[in-house]
């Protein structure tokens, strides 16, 4: 995955020192952004009944409000910064990272269900957030693609993430956003308290998903709005199954994963050394005539 990574990145457009930003962020800015992300997320546990608008406000409208202030200009001037590129590597990177996410989460729910083979039957479980009304659902399906996506971004990869490119620039970006993605997983507990053990299996998808995200919004230079997208008709696609009975989520969600894996293909391909190419055809065809001579 790294080399795959360093094939495809641009030394010209990538986010550099200061995460690429005109204004860093200070530090003590930044943690307190985090901690109003956390603390604003985690409440609806903590808070009980809040109601979807008076939720929604708590959960992504106070964080939101918090990092425009403290950091805010220095991410939205590059939110729509390369599209092209972005969208490139938004599905390129989204295709990789599937892919490697799956084998990890495989091998991982292969040592749960080892070591405890009725841990398989947590996965059974229902996930809550789908168990609603179709009408409410259609009401997800619109909030996931112009809420959701878009504020979840903005916040994880535009302030957690390329805070972390500011404060840490001496450090790599890859480092930085696994990071990241660490902490947008943590903002998903309710999969621990529904699945327990085996959340692990998608917490390492959410995972995945987000250094997919990181990995476009660093090599775009700040690009936003093509991770919000991705993020938004992602999690749409499934709010879509509940609200219809045509039962195309699934399959919107395959070929969504597939033409992202043939993307990834096509850009290694594209982007691989041509010497590093010729190199391999040489020492082949020398191989294949030192095996003759030796017939």
């Amino acid at each position: 995955m790294k080399t795959f990574v360093a094939l495809v990145q641009n030394n010209n457009s990538r986010i550099g020192e200061n995460g690429g930003l005109e204004k860093p962020i200070p530090k003590r800015s930044y943690i307190i952004g985090l901690l109003v992300i956390f603390a604003s997320i985690y409440s609806q546990y903590a808070i009980k009944g809040l109601g979807p608008i008076f939720g929604t406000f708590i959960i992504y409208g106070i964080p939101i409000l918090t990092t425009i202030i403290l950091w805010g200009s220095s991410i939205i001037r590059r939110a729509f910064n390369r599209t092209y590129a972005a969208l490139k590597f938004g599905l390129g990177f989204f295709g990789a990272f599937t892919v490697l996410g799956m084998f990890v989460a495989a091998a991982i729910l292969f040592i749960i269900v080892t070591l405890d083979p009725s841990a398989a039957n947590l996965l059974q479980r229902p996930n809550p957030a789908l168990n609603i009304p179709p009408k409410l659902a259609w009401v997800m399906v619109w909030i996931s693609l112009f809420v959701v996506g878009p504020f979840e971004e903005y916040l994880f990869r535009g302030f957690v993430y390329g805070g972390l490119l500011s404060i840490l620039k001496d450090r790599h970006w890859l480092s930085l956003a696994f990071v990241s993605s660490i902490l947008f997983a943590a903002a998903h507990p309710y999969y621990a308290f529904v699945y327990g053990i085996t959340s692990l299996v998608q917490f390492t998808d959410l995972v995945a998903f987000g250094m997919a995200m990181a990995a476009t919004y660093h090599l775009s230079g700040g690009n936003l709005l093509i991770p919000a997208i991705i993020h938004g008709t992602y999690d749409a696609s499934e709010f879509f199954d509940v609200a219809t009975s045509l039962n195309l989520g699934a399959p919107f969600r395959g070929v969504m994963i597939m033409t992202s894996i043939l993307i990834a293909i096509v850009l290694f391909i594209q982007k691989m050394p041509i010497k590093h190419a010729i190199t391999f055809l040489k020492l082949a065809a020398r191989r294949k005539t030192e095996e003759t001579k030796a017939l």
